[in-house]
């Protein structure tokens, strides 16, 4: 049983502030190295100073961004550093849950700082909220094509996030299921949320409001997870469903609609679709582990927890 303690919501930056730059997954590929460079100033752009290892670009192991011990030391040295205010990371693609077991609860509980990432990054930000009872943020990768073409107003959230308060506000949705209901929100990449299960950062999804998002995964795949998370148990007691962006997801318009319906049939509480956070064109930065309320398609942020 895991145990219970207060949320902790790390503090916000001031204009100048810096933030430190990690890759926990994934190295980046020749092809790509302009993103980060072009993530980097628009960061810049927003008016922080930045902080990275030289290993960004120079180091690889396999398909990952260094060794797991080399990745995770990284990014403790970052939540260490008293001058790095939060983390955003550089991309996910695969490898963020190889590097848990190096990591240290404590340290980052009692050194909490804002983690933006998203994609594989769902299992660190899982992690954050179950083991080290900090809350982090679903947002972009910083070194990703999403990030640098991205518009302002992916741009402004991410700020936002960092600087001024938790996303708090309304957000429209389609609805799929009308409903009503309200809890925490958890989640992110579908993919990588079914990963977790039976392992220590399992997400506690009881009261729970879920997200869930994902890119270029066919309807039957989302079915066989949809279904894995309610074999596990994990569904009975989520209070409503939102899906983000699900860009790739559905060749045949309106199949994947019918498909996330059929699989969430026994499910209780309302279902949305096209919540703006994911793999779209369009990743606003929303913390997890706070209140919100799903009323008549539109979900309303409480603030923090």
């Amino acid at each position: 049983m895991k145990r219970c303690r207060a949320q902790i919501m790390p503090p916000l930056l001031s204009p100048g502030d810096c933030v430190g730059i990690v890759a926990p997954a994934s190295h980046i590929p020749r092809e790509n190295e302009e993103y980060l460079q072009q993530g980097l100033e628009r960061l810049r752009e927003m008016g922080f100073e930045i902080r990275c290892f030289p290993s960004l670009l120079k180091r690889k192991h396999l398909y990952l961004a260094g060794k797991d011990q080399e990745r995770a030391q990284e990014l403790m040295a970052m939540f260490l550093d008293p001058e790095v205010k939060a983390i955003l990371c550089t991309r996910g693609g695969y490898g963020a849950q190889r590097i848990i077991p190096y990591l240290d609860p404590d340290v980052i509980r009692s050194h909490p700082k804002l983690l933006v990432g998203c994609s594989d990054i769902t299992v660190l930000l899982i992690y954050l909220l179950e083991q080290c009872f900090v809350i982090p943020f679903h947002g972009p990768n910083v070194a990703t094509r999403q990030f640098v073409e991205g518009d302002k107003e992916m741009a402004r959230a991410l700020k936002a996030a960092l600087t001024s308060s938790p996303f708090i506000g309304e957000i429209t949705c389609t609805v799929l299921r009308r409903g009503e209901a309200q809890g925490e929100i958890m989640g992110g990449c579908l993919s990588s949320l079914v990963t977790a299960l039976g392992t220590p950062y399992d997400p506690n999804l009881q009261g729970k409001v879920l997200f869930v998002e994902d890119v270029n995964e066919p309807p039957y795949k989302i079915d066989r997870m949809l279904t894995h998370l309610k074999s596990a148990g994990k569904l009975a007691r989520v209070t409503g469903v939102i899906f983000g962006q699900m860009p790739g997801c559905d060749a045949e318009k309106g199949l994947l609609h019918e498909v996330i319906v059929d699989a969430l049939e026994d499910i209780q509480g309302p279902i949305l679709f096209g919540f703006p956070s994911g793999h779209g064109p369009r990743n606003l930065t929303i913390p997890l582990g706070v209140p919100v309320q799903v009323h008549e398609g539109v979900v309303t942020f409480h603030g923090e927890g």
